[in-house]
């Protein structure tokens, strides 16, 4: 079998509220001489930088045109050691990478017929607990940004009653008119913001009750100074865990986190690569990591990340605000590792724009997450999504 076809998909802006641009999906498809394909996403579709990692898929495509694609792991380390900036890594170098590899999971799973989480070792579990995601942009399918305490509270209980018992809010994202980056965050941070946004996580809570978990989502937004002086303030509502803290640029400053504060501490969204997050086990300076399969390295990579992590105690929850291309390909990987967290459910997965780019639209049940049963990632894109999307195909 070879590589014959790489066709990019860049879908045309999303809206996701009035105070942003949107986001565009970076999406692909990898066709062989065999008539099978698969089907990747590179992580990027917010913030600056999908052009770019549109170029990466395009620069990368002659390197594995031709290639068996069953050879996953000699692919990824012919893109990492033979096309130069791939041994300096970087969000665009790995995410063309981790797009690429998911596809060709996806590949090898059609090829054999069986779902990838075989390919992987095989279930540890037959469904994942699942937690809401960002429910300060409202937990429906329309945002609509929390201002309020009481808006918080009421987004909570949204989740609860549909059957979570763990909820993510970033309750610092906006300010009391719903204006994001409204504070000024670098630390130390003025008293008003620590009492608005501890009013948040007290009204969750109160709202909630004690058996269900509450994670603080933080965006990196504060320094390592104000990240601190917050989570001491928000300690005594029993966190399960707090979520980018500070950036992850320097890992002394993580480390230094996590000796000043009683809350566990959980970042990956933005590190890359098993070398990115060896700093972080050296130290035990996270105790969740959250790699995302579409900027880590893909599959490949991130089964790595996951086993080290395992040897340091630090259990897993893969980063997911993707499509539905990314959210089966996380529910894989999750199933299969026994130093599983919890699986991530973002609010954007209850938006009808991102819903109709998947023919398989996974959702949970009662709070828990399925494991897909079709072969390869068991996701495929829709005439939408090709009909929505700046397309790009080459050949070989």
């Amino acid at each position: 079998m070879k590589i014959t076809k790489l066709t990019i998909l860049y879908v045309h802006n999303i809206r996701t509220d009035s105070s942003q641009t949107g986001q565009r999906p970076i999406l692909l498809r990898i066709d062989t001489d065999s008539g099978i394909y698969g089907v990747g996403e590179v992580g990027m579709a917010y913030g600056a930088g999908g052009n770019a990692a549109v170029g990466m898929l395009k620069d990368y495509a002659p390197y594995i045109l031709g290639m068996d694609p069953m050879n996953i792991e000699a692919i990824w380390e012919k893109l990492l050691k033979t096309t130069f900036w791939g041994q300096g890594g970087g969000t665009v170098v790995f995410g063309g990478m981790s797009g690429i590899d998911m596809a060709l999971w996806d590949i090898k799973g059609k090829a054999l017929g069986v779902p990838v989480y075989q390919l992987l070792g095989g279930k540890c579990r037959e469904s994942m607990r699942t937690y809401a995601s960002q429910i300060q942009l409202a937990w429906a399918p329309k945002r609509n940004i929390c201002k309020t305490p009481e808006d918080f509270a009421k987004q909570a209980l949204v989740a609860v009653e549909q059957g979570y018992d763990a909820v993510k809010a970033d309750v610092l994202q906006f300010d009391e008119n719903g204006v994001s980056g409204g504070y000024w965050l670098e630390g130390p941070l003025l008293d008003k913001v620590v009492r608005v946004g501890e009013a948040r996580i007290r009204a969750i809570r109160e709202a909630v009750g004690p058996d269900v978990d509450i994670i603080v989502e933080n965006h990196a937004h504060t320094d390592t100074v104000a990240g601190i002086q917050f989570a001491k303030a928000i300690e005594k509502y029993n966190i399960f865990f707090y979520e980018e803290l500070n950036m992850p640029l320097n890992p002394k400053l993580t480390a230094y986190a996590k000796q000043n504060i009683n809350i566990p501490l959980a970042a990956g969204e933005r590190i890359y690569s098993r070398w990115g997050y060896l700093p972080f086990l050296e130290a035990r300076s996270l105790d969740v990591l959250q790699p995302d399969l579409g900027t880590c390295g893909g599959i490949t990579e991130c089964k790595k990340i996951c086993d080290m992590a395992h040897a340091y105690d630090m259990t897993v929850q893969v980063h997911v605000a993707g499509t539905g291309v990314a959210c089966a390909a996380a529910l894989h990987v999750e199933a299969s590792i026994p130093n599983f967290c919890i699986h991530e459910h973002h609010q954007k997965a209850l938006m009808p724009e991102y819903i109709e780019l998947c023919t398989q639209n996974y959702q949970p049940v009662n709070g828990r997450m399925p494991v897909p049963e079709l072969p390869g990632i068991g996701q495929d894109l829709t005439e939408k999504a090709y009909a929505n999307s700046d397309i790009c195909v080459i050949e070989g």
